[in-house]
């Protein structure tokens, strides 16, 4: 290295090779500090730069010492530079590049990932919140100038920086010199600057809201917005474009030589967020990038409408009968009612046909109908909510946008455009990964919805298997009641028929009763719950099912597909930057084109492997594999009504039960009572004797004492019947607060396990 390359400072030196931007007032070079080895940014400055006015100079470093967030690039030292050519600005080093370069790469090609957008969104916002705090605007706000920073923790912080057209400007207050990159100009700013219209147009701060708009709009589509035909040759279409759009309207594409302008209102679909996360993007979008200067937002609102996006909740959502993952930003006051709705903007499955699973329980057994946003538990991707609905059973695979094919290589060989052609494939490349490796996550997650599934039958069976035992078991105690009970009333009705004035009561006979009542029970509701509960709990003939049907399809979740398309495409991007160091130095050797054309062979095979082994052998497995999980969905669907069904019966056979106990409770209660109110102990007239219907004065006492320990015995079984219906009650209130969510063991100690001595016997 060559002196003539080495530049410095009292504490720092840099190498000029060594670039990491440039502009037009200089460069930023990667430099070392001299005394502890520190890596840092260097930022210098062109003669362009130094015509400027001392005012103008000074007032980037007295912007930059005067912003201290972590969302702008720290100021390290202002020093002067060893030769003389004036201050230079040392800043933290981004290693992360600018946003512009991430956005350049073929990875990118259609945007940042929903969670690097959302990064990116929070982290613009907080350093402009900062700026707007300390009365500062930015006028040149692009992904050039937004720094990507890998912290010792390993978070990636994304940072503003670029401060030389900042100045102080408060928010009623207008400039009028021009500053920044035309893609990202406001309207107004373009007109004068680009356009060199003499418009006698003050600016104010919230120029920089429409810059921020189509920074954002970039990072979420890899595209600008506005795009004449042409590009920046066309600077009166792009004013066109960007003036006569209408309110709403946040792209305009003219895609030939003075053709139609394509206006749009939405994001592309090939955009990698969400419908979920598009649903909330969209409309912040346009109301930055709004020309009606009577709806154009301030600052407050941008911040607000920012905060309302991050504050939200994000619930991950399988639609089984899509193979489509959903994303619900739920709003952190937002209720399951407004879930429901959302779900159903991105599915069509209205709320009522909804049928909600998390884990092994519904979802309504995690949270309440009326838990706010804030307070529902964080849903992770690789567990999601599984969503279902009531009256189809179809499955289907989700469909996809038309995957671009990999450009082919003209036979000359020709460094500067085979760079341009291997970057294309790589970006066809990093699609194809990424659709290998959402088939992969379908074919896992349909796994994970059958054991769902038959978790929540195996469930549903059990808790009604064990009321059917319950009550079996309280049907027999009611038996014994009422044995007891027809004992003691036929006695007495024998004692009440010697008076000489009989009630002439009809006797019941409650054991025929009974009997009819639990032969509904004992002979067509248990065994049909049993033998469902053995072929879905103990034999687990859903799960089977999905295995056996499941054994032949080799899906791309258990063969590493992605870790294969992975390892493609590091191919095809090693063999891009091959062309592209090519393309760097213009004229190869004889020797050198020979590992050229290599590289451009290489780029071809690995984009052939890459389409195989999407369209071959990821995707048709998964076709067949949707047609297995419908066949398994439609016997879940299947055992689920059923036990539903069973469950209905039971509950009525328990009311029935019940209603009957209470008859019986009531009729003994009758003849008791009327039994007391004769006086059947002593009772005669006394103008009138009665004929004893006893031989002996022995035989009266000893009768006269059975009726006393009759109705003794009496009042104890109409107290057992009365203990015996409030346990009833127990059971029953027990097993509605299990429905609602209370554990399996509970209801196990409470009911499974009672014995003939825990209810009352006379």
């Amino acid at each position: 290295m060559t002196s003539a390359f080495l530049r410095g400072s009292s504490n720092f030196v840099w190498i000029t090779t060594s670039v990491l931007g440039k502009g037009a007032t200089g460069a930023v070079y990667q430099g070392v500090n001299k005394n502890n080895g520190e890596p840092v940014a260097v930022k210098t400055f062109n003669q362009a730069s130094h015509q400027r006015s001392s005012e103008v100079q000074l007032r980037e470093f007295e912007v930059i010492q005067r912003v201290k967030h972590e969302n702008i690039v720290k100021l390290l030292a202002i020093e002067d530079e060893q030769d003389g050519r004036g201050k230079v600005i040392v800043m933290e080093l981004c290693t992360g590049g600018s946003l512009f370069t991430i956005l350049e790469d073929p990875e990118n090609t259609y945007g940042l990932q929903e969670e690097e957008f959302l990064l990116v969104l929070s982290h613009l916002t907080a350093g402009m919140k900062h700026l707007r705090d300390n009365n500062l605007v930015h006028r040149d706000l692009k992904p050039g100038n937004i720094m990507k920073f890998i912290a010792e923790d390993g978070r990636t912080i994304y940072k503003l920086t670029d401060f030389g057209a900042a100045r102080e400007l408060q928010e009623d207050q207008k400039f009028v010199s021009l500053y920044g990159t035309e893609e990202y100009l406001h309207p107004d700013l373009f007109e004068r600057a680009v356009l060199k219209k003499p418009v006698g147009t003050a600016f104010g701060a919230t120029v920089d809201l429409w810059s921020i708009g189509v920074t954002l709009y970039h990072v979420a589509t890899g595209n600008l917005p506005f795009r004449p035909y042409g590009g920046r040759r066309n600077k009166e279409t792009m004013f066109f474009i960007t003036t006569k759009k209408a309110t709403g309207v946040i792209s305009g594409i003219q895609l030939r030589d003075n053709g139609p302008i394509e206006w749009s209102k939405d994001l592309p679909s090939n955009s990698r967020l969400s419908a979920g996360l598009k649903r909330l993007v969209i409309p912040l979008l346009a109301g930055l990038m709004e020309t009606d200067h009577k709806r154009v937002w301030k600052f407050d609102r941008f911040f607000s409408e920012v905060t309302d996006i991050l504050s939200r909740k994000l619930l991950h959502i399988y639609h089984l009968n899509k193979s489509q993952t959903v994303r619900v930003y739920l709003h952190p006051e937002g209720t399951f009612a407004e879930v429901q709705s959302l779900i159903m903007e991105q599915t069509n499955v209205a709320p009522h046909k909804q049928i909600l699973l998390l884990k092994d329980r519904p979802f309504l057994d995690v949270i309440d109908e009326n838990t706010p946003g804030r307070g529902y538990p964080k849903i992770e991707e690789e567990c999601p909510i599984m969503l279902l609905s009531k009256d189809n059973n179809n499955v289907v695979t989700a469909s996809e946008n038309p995957l671009p094919d990999f450009p082919k290589f003209p036979t000359l060989v020709s460094v500067e455009n085979d760079a341009s052609i291997a970057k294309v494939a790589c970006s066809v490349g990093h699609e194809c990964k990424r659709r290998i490796e959402k088939l992969a996550q379908t074919s896992r997650l349909n796994g994970l919805c059958v054991e769902v599934m038959s978790t929540v039958v195996s469930r549903d069976l059990e808790r009604v298997l064990q009321r059917s035992e319950n009550l079996q078991a309280l049907s027999s105690y009611v038996r014994d009641v009422v044995n007891v009970a027809c004992r003691s009333h036929n006695a007495i009705r024998e004692l009440d028929s010697s008076s000489e004035n009989p009630s002439n009561t009809v006797p019941t006979d409650w054991k025929t009763e009974l009997n009819n009542l639990t032969k509904e029970l004992t002979e067509n509701l248990a065994p049909a719950i049993k033998q469902l509960h053995d072929r879905y709990v103990i034999e687990k003939t859903l799960l089977r099912k999905w295995t056996d049907s499941s054994r032949n399809v080799v899906c791309p979740s258990e063969t590493r597909m992605p870790n294969v398309a992975r390892t493609l495409v590091d191919r095809l991007r090693e063999s891009w930057q091959h062309l592209l160091r090519d393309k760097a130095t213009r004229s190869l050797t004889y020797n050198d084109e020979q590992f050229h054309v290599l590289e451009r062979i290489k780029v071809v095979d690995a984009g052939q492997q890459l389409r195989s082994l999407l369209d071959q052998k990821s995707a048709p497995p998964l076709a067949q594999q949707a047609e297995n999980m419908a066949d398994c969905y439609i016997m879940a669907q299947t055992v689920f009504s059923q036990t539903q069904i069973l469950e209905k019966d039971v509950t009525q056979y328990e009311q029935h039960l019940d209603r009957f106990k209470c008859i019986v409770v009531e009729a003994d209660r009758v003849i008791h009572d009327r039994l007391l109110t004769k006086q059947l102990r002593g009772e005669a007239k006394k103008d009138k004797p009665s004929k004893s219907p006893f031989r002996s004065k022995e035989e009266c006492l000893k009768f006269t004492k059975a009726i006393e320990e009759m109705i003794n015995m009496k009042k104890g079984v109409h107290d057992t019947v009365l203990e015996n219906r409030q346990l009833v009650n127990q059971i029953r209130e027990i097993t509605l607060n299990f429905q609602q969510g209370d554990s399996v063991s509970q209801l196990q100690d409470i009911t499974l396990n009672l014995q003939p001595g825990d209810l009352v016997s006379p």
